[in-house]
C-alpha cells in the first residue's frame, strides 16, 4: 500500500468521478483506475461502485475514508514541521465557522496569522453547525469554530473535543434614526420589533428575555433571515430592522455614526468553541491558527467585559 493510492482513494470519494480525481493528482484516468484497483486488491475490499453514470464509496470505503485522510494528515503535518525546521511555514487551513465568530475573530485571528506567517493559506467555510460538523468528521475540515451547544447534540459529538473560548456580551445594534435609538426601551416593544439575525440563528430560544417568547410562538423572530452579520448590520443602517451582535463588532459598526448599540441581559453571552476530531493530527499551521484565535478571544472577551441591562 502506497501514500500515493491513499491519496487517490480520497480524492475519488471526495470528487465522486474519476476525471475530477485524476486531473486533481495529473494522472490518466486509467491511471487512477489501476492504482485504485491495487488497493482494493491489497486491502481485499471494494472500494467503490463503478457505473457509467456515477462513481459510489462502498461501506467498506465509508468505514476507511477517516483513516485514509489520518494518514494523509499526519503525511502533511510531517512535511509542514520539516519545512519551518528548514527554517519556513507553509501550509492549508480549511476552518469552518459559524456566523457570530466569523467576524471579528476569524478575520482578526487570520490578519494576526498572516502578519507573522505569510506561508500559511486560511480557507474559511460557512454554515450550519451540523453541516460544518459532518464535514469536521469527513476531514474536509481542520478545525470548526461555532457555538459549543451545537455539537452536544451531533450523533457523532463522541468524536469530537472541544476548546472552549472566552466569551464576550452580545449587544443590540440599531440606526440612529431608529425610534428606540434614544428611548428608555420596554422590552416588549423591543421584541415587537422587526429583527434580522444570521442563519443559523447563533443564539438559543431559551436565552432570550421572557418578552420575546410571544413573538417566537408567533414565528415573528427573527423577522428576516439573513445569511451574515454583515448583512443584518446593513439592514440595521437601513432602519429597516434590529439586530445582535459581540459587543466587538457592534462597537467597531457603530462607529460611523449611522448605528448605535444597546446591552443585553448578562446571560446572553456568546459561547463558542473550537471543535476538532479528536486525536487527529494537527499541522504545525493548524495549530498556528487555533493558537491566534485562542489568543484574539482572550483579547477580544478583555475589551469587552460585563456590562448593565436597563429592563423596563
Amino acid at each position: 500500500m502506497q501514500l500515493r493510492q491513499l491519496r487517490h482513494f480520497e480524492a475519488l470519494y471526495r470528487l465522486r468521478s474519476f476525471i475530477a480525481a485524476a486531473r486533481e493528482h495529473g494522472v490518466t484516468q486509467s491511471a487512477l483506475s489501476r492504482s485504485l484497483q491495487k488497493l482494493e486488491s491489497d486491502l481485499g475490499q471494494r472500494l467503490f461502485d463503478r457505473s457509467t453514470h456515477a462513481v459510489e464509496p462502498t461501506a467498506a470505503a465509508e468505514g476507511l475514508i477517516g483513516r485514509a485522510r489520518d494518514v494523509i494528515d499526519s503525511v502533511l503535518a510531517f512535511e509542514e514541521e520539516a519545512g519551518r525546521l528548514r527554517g519556513g511555514t507553509t501550509g492549508h487551513v480549511r476552518v469552518g465557522t459559524g456566523p457570530y465568530p466569523a467576524q471579528p475573530l476569524l478575520t482578526e485571528s487570520i490578519r494576526s496569522l498572516s502578519d507573522q506567517h505569510h506561508g500559511v493559506q486560511v480557507s474559511v467555510v460557512a454554515g450550519t453547525a451540523r453541516d460544518l460538523l459532518t464535514s469536521l468528521l469527513g476531514r474536509e475540515l481542520e478545525f470548526v469554530v461555532c457555538d459549543m451547544s451545537k455539537y452536544e447534540d451531533s450523533p457523532a459529538a463522541q468524536e469530537i473535543e472541544v476548546i472552549p473560548l472566552p466569551s464576550e456580551p452580545l449587544v443590540v445594534v440599531l440606526s440612529t434614526d431608529h425610534p428606540f435609538a434614544q428611548a428608555e426601551v420596554d422590552m416588549h416593544e423591543l421584541a415587537a420589533s422587526p429583527w434580522a439575525m444570521p442563519t443559523p440563528a447563533p443564539i438559543r430560544a431559551r436565552d432570550l428575555p421572557r418578552p420575546f417568547d410571544q413573538a417566537l410562538a408567533e414565528g415573528r423572530f427573527p423577522f428576516y433571515r439573513l445569511e451574515t452579520t454583515a448583512a443584518c448590520l446593513e439592514l440595521a443602517r437601513a432602519g429597516r430592522a434590529i439586530t445582535m451582535v459581540p459587543r466587538s463588532l457592534g462597537l467597531a459598526a457603530c462607529r460611523d455614526g449611522r448605528l448605535v448599540h444597546r446591552e443585553t441581559p448578562p446571560s446572553m453571552r456568546t459561547n463558542d468553541g473550537i471543535h476538532l476530531v479528536r486525536q487527529r493530527t494537527r499541522s504545525p499551521s493548524t495549530q498556528l491558527l487555533i493558537d491566534e484565535i485562542i489568543t484574539v478571544a482572550g483579547e477580544l472577551a478583555d475589551a469587552n467585559g460585563e456590562a448593565s441591562w436597563n429592563r423596563n
